[in-house]
């Protein structure tokens, strides 16, 4: 059976001993909901892949974002150094918010 994670994003990226480590976070509910502080975040999962398999996944979601780029769904944010697209407001689903 195919296994499902939810997660609200990557807390951090790192090669060791010839993998690459990809920490996955979640958002707190509920925690430090209060205006003008960042949620707290749970690591929660971690992928470990070759070298190798980190490009092909690298690659595919550049194709993705090309995509979503052309379908208007994200916009390019060329003066925000880590944040390459923004999500087009109105828009539905949980991954885009």
């Amino acid at each position: 059976m195919k296994r499902r994670i939810y997660t609200d994003g990557v807390e951090a990226i790192s090669f060791n001993e010839g993998m690459v480590r990809i920490d996955l976070f979640n958002i707190l509910q509920g925690k430090n909901s209060e205006s003008g502080k960042a949620p707290e975040r749970e690591v929660t999962d971690e992928l470990i892949m070759t070298s190798q398999g980190f490009l092909r996944s690298y690659s595919a979601m550049e194709k993705l974002v090309k995509q979503l780029m052309d379908a208007g769904v994200v916009q390019r944010n060329d003066a925000a150094e880590n944040k390459p697209v923004t999500v087009t407001p109105g828009n539905s689903s949980p991954n885009f918010k």
